[in-house]
């Protein structure tokens, strides 16, 4: 019985002061246009203007913080015609909102948090209870904590890492405590109102681009038969011509013709430029029609090669077609298909780098202020094994558990890195893949500015194919360039 509940928090430019703004989607419209509002405030910009606001706050609960926000000033100086002069500005230039009162912990915030309500009430502006959450449990703070020294490179001694108390997810009777119950009913009627269930629209494969009215589904056999022609010196063995047939009519029946006449324009491109493109690799060297469009040069029949392991349409799955290209020449093929498709039909898959065991141990012992000395010979006691965790480097490792166990300060140390490990450190992009859309991408999945030029999904790759994105592989290999310059 719990669905999900959508939201968006965004600083935007108002009346000359930077105010922050919560919207929570209210059906999937509403998700759409927070994907795109997100889009645009990762292009590099630190806040959206009003009219930005408006805009895409459409179809979604918008939410004013009492905390932190636009009312700061006249509330800690107990100036109530301004805030009413501020509330009343609001409400004839904004949609129907709701002012969110938060930061009840305090008794100081609570009785001014109650003048807000009061003076909203009088204008007929509801409020509703808002507990900004920072960290799922009461004992994440002191990790909040590491992780914020860690970020600003300092250790818990610096008195700048002081996290917030109290910002964790609060249990119902924590919450009936701390706010008012009319508070708490508008919390749960908006919560009821938020169908948003993330099933939006999908896209497809981009339309490769054809002339004279001749559509995909009757250009990839022409294509396919002359370059079956071709690979067989015109000698047309009826083996070839049963195979040929039936992965055209796989490839048809999945709706994949565009797909492989895109993969066949660019690495036909590739070589008209003289670049040495790889003769193919993985389930797609199973593929006649792939063979006969160049995309790669292993006949499948000859050393028989299954199409089945590479495209089935009893598992429907997107093609998956890796192409390798000399790593000085990744990025003009990439740019080939930027220039071809357009801007907002292609771009760079985000992946995110985790702090794995070792790097953890350095990070959380700097940040706790553990000795050089004894980091190093922490992280020296962990298996090299690939992947491993702490948790199993405790549990194969007697000298590491010896010498935590001698040490309180040290298992405290530990035991703090075993929380941390696995979390996100740094955003990167992709090394090999992008992904095509038929729509604009960013109507389908937010996206972020991470390098000049092609934009980056804010969503990793395992997310992208189930909204219908389509990836593509390029591999920049330094063997290639090095094979491309003996033989040049």
């Amino acid at each position: 019985g719990i669905h999900p509940i959508v939201g968006l928090e965004v600083d935007v430019f108002y009346h000359e002061q930077k105010v922050p703004f919560l919207l929570l989607a209210k059906n999937n419209r509403g998700y759409s246009n927070l994907m795109k509002l997100s889009s645009m405030l990762c292009d590099g910009r630190e806040y959206a203007t009003y009219e930005e606001l408006i805009q895409y706050c459409e179809h979604n609960f918008l939410i004013v913080y009492g905390e932190g926000g636009y009312f700061d000033a006249e509330l800690i100086s107990e100036d109530r015609t301004g805030i009413t002069q501020k509330l009343a500005q609001m409400k004839s230039e904004l949609p129907s909102f709701d002012i969110a009162i938060s930061y009840e912990e305090t008794s100081l915030w609570h009785s001014k948090n109650a003048v807000l309500k009061a003076l909203a009430k009088a204008q007929g502006i509801q409020t509703v209870a808002v507990n900004k959450i920072y960290y799922l449990g009461q004992k994440d703070y002191e990790t909040l904590k590491v992780l914020s020294a860690i970020k600003q490179c300092t250790t818990l001694r610096d008195k700048n890492v002081t996290p917030i108390t109290g910002r964790y997810f609060l249990s119902i009777p924590e919450m009936e405590q701390i706010y008012d119950t009319d508070d708490l009913n508008r919390a749960d009627e908006i919560a009821s109102e938020c169908l948003c269930d993330g099933n939006l629209e999908k896209t497809g494969i981009p339309v490769y681009p054809l002339k004279d009215g001749i559509t995909a589904e009757q250009y990839l056999p022409q294509l396919c038969l002359a370059g079956l022609k071709k690979r067989l010196n015109g000698d047309l063995k009826p083996a070839y011509v049963e195979r040929l047939k039936h992965e055209l009519q796989v490839i048809h029946q999945m709706g994949f013709e565009d797909y492989f006449l895109i993969v066949y324009d660019f690495i036909r491109y590739g070589r008209q430029k003289g670049i040495y493109i790889g003769p193919g690799r993985g389930s797609a060297a199973g593929s006649l029609v792939a063979y006969c469009l160049g995309i790669t040069m292993v006949d499948p029949l000859q050393y028989n090669l299954l199409f089945e392991r590479f495209l089935n349409a009893e598992r429907v799955s997107m093609p998956d077609i890796d192409t390798d290209i000399p790593d000085i020449h990744r990025q003009e093929i990439i740019d080939y298909v930027y220039q071809k498709y357009g801007e907002q039909h292609i771009a760079n898959i985000i992946t995110f780098d985790t702090l794995a065991a070792r790097a953890v141990l350095r990070d959380v012992g700097k940040a706790m202020d553990i000795s050089k000395r004894e980091i190093d010979m922490i992280v020296g006691l962990i298996p090299q094994t690939p992947k491993i965790t702490l948790e199993k480097s405790y549990e194969q490792k007697e000298k590491l558990r010896v010498l935590l166990n001698a040490s309180p300060q040290l298992m405290a140390y530990f035991n703090m890195a075993k929380r941390i490990e696995g979390l996100p450190k740094n955003k990167s992009i992709h090394a090999a893949g992008i992904v095509m859309s038929g729509k604009p991408i960013e109507e389908i999945v937010p996206t972020i500015q991470m390098a000049e030029g092609m934009k980056t999904t804010q969503f990793v790759g395992n997310y992208l194919e189930e909204r219908g994105l389509i990836k593509m592989d390029f591999l920049g290999l330094k063997n290639l360039t090095t094979i491309d310059e003996i033989v040049q």
